[in-house]
């Protein structure tokens, strides 16, 4: 009864054959070659007399060419494109005219002409009677092939776009700082090989950190920057508490000014740092600035760009706002 299938089997794969033959499939994608790719960034301060939506960027055009409608607006401290991670308009290199209109009734918002070269960029747009600041995506992406255990790593980029009202970007040149939310939560191969593993531990078993409790010490984040100004792409640790997972793990951050700093008298009102030199900044729901802090959770090998946005001081207030890279 087996043979019998045989011939069956024959003729599905010369049918297939023939098939694949005739209807060749064909991928409608242009080869990138030597074409700008960009992403576009809108960090200037929000108006907080005015609705969100009349801010929103409701059509894009690049030289001419609309390339983002209504469906998918550019909102307010967001980027385009944003559906999904990795994505990037393109245009022919040299000079690239950005037009963007604002709210529904699509008033010309933004005109600027920028030079873009051949390459991944993010525009900034900070100012809209000002051209973007380009930076370079730094494509193509480092690659560290080492082997790690449970203590893995992910990239963050740090931007300074930071405002002390809506009409003045801010002077101070700035610190960025991370800190591990706990330290060495498993017992690791590292562990197994230094002979540091307690009896009836193995590797993988929790070591008994205590997360909140049994942190890091503040580490730089790059150097420090003005505004405008990027720390580039820097390397960050991704401590699982799980053995067996890709996973995340979250890193708290925090702000130091390191020129033109005023010590506050006490009151959050009159300098811009602590006595510990940690940003005083408003929180967009809060009433007057604070000392700055945040966390954000890293995952096993992504990148994430970082950008501190807003206004220091009054409202709409500030915080960082991130944008997943890769």
């Amino acid at each position: 009864m087996k043979n019998k299938n045989y011939p069956i089997i024959i003729l599905l794969a010369i049918f297939c054959l023939i098939s694949c033959d005739k209807h060749e499939i064909e991928f409608n994608a242009e080869p990138v070659g030597d074409m700008a790719e960009f992403q576009i960034h809108m960090y200037t301060p929000v108006d907080p007399a005015a609705s969100r939506t009349d801010l929103f960027m409701y059509k894009i055009e690049v030289n001419g060419e609309m390339i983002s409608n209504n469906i998918t607006p550019l909102s307010t401290y967001n980027a385009q494109p944003s559906s999904a991670v990795g994505m990037y308009f393109t245009a022919n290199q040299g000079q690239v005219n950005l037009k963007m209109y604002q709210s529904t009734k699509l008033n010309l918002a933004y005109d600027q002409t920028v030079k873009l070269e051949r390459g991944k960029h993010n525009l900034v747009v900070y100012d809209l009677t000002k051209p973007p600041i380009i930076f370079d995506t730094e494509y193509p992406f480092e690659i560290d092939r080492g082997t790690y255990d449970t203590d893995t790593i992910a990239f963050v980029k740090f931007y300074n776009f930071l405002y002390e009202d809506p009409n003045t970007p801010t002077t101070l040149k700035i610190q960025y700082q991370y800190r591990k939310h706990w330290v060495h939560p498993l017992y690791t191969l590292y562990d197994e090989m230094n002979g540091t593993i307690p009896e009836g531990k193995k590797v993988g078993d929790k070591t008994g950190t205590v997360d909140g409790k049994d942190m890091g010490p503040w580490v730089n984040l790059g150097t420090p920057i003005s505004f405008g100004e990027t720390t580039g792409w820097q390397i960050v640790p991704v401590e699982k508490n799980t053995f067996v997972s890709q996973g995340s793990a979250r890193l708290d951050y925090r702000i130091l000014v390191v020129e033109g700093g005023i010590l506050d008298d006490g009151t959050m009102l009159k300098g811009n740092m602590n006595a510990d030199k940690i940003l005083l900044a408003q929180t967009t729901s809060g009433t007057k600035p604070a000392i700055y802090s945040d966390y954000w959770n890293s995952t096993v090998g992504r990148r994430i760009h970082h950008f501190l946005a807003g206004t220091r001081k009054g409202k709409p207030g500030s915080g960082v706002r991130t944008f997943t890279c890769r």
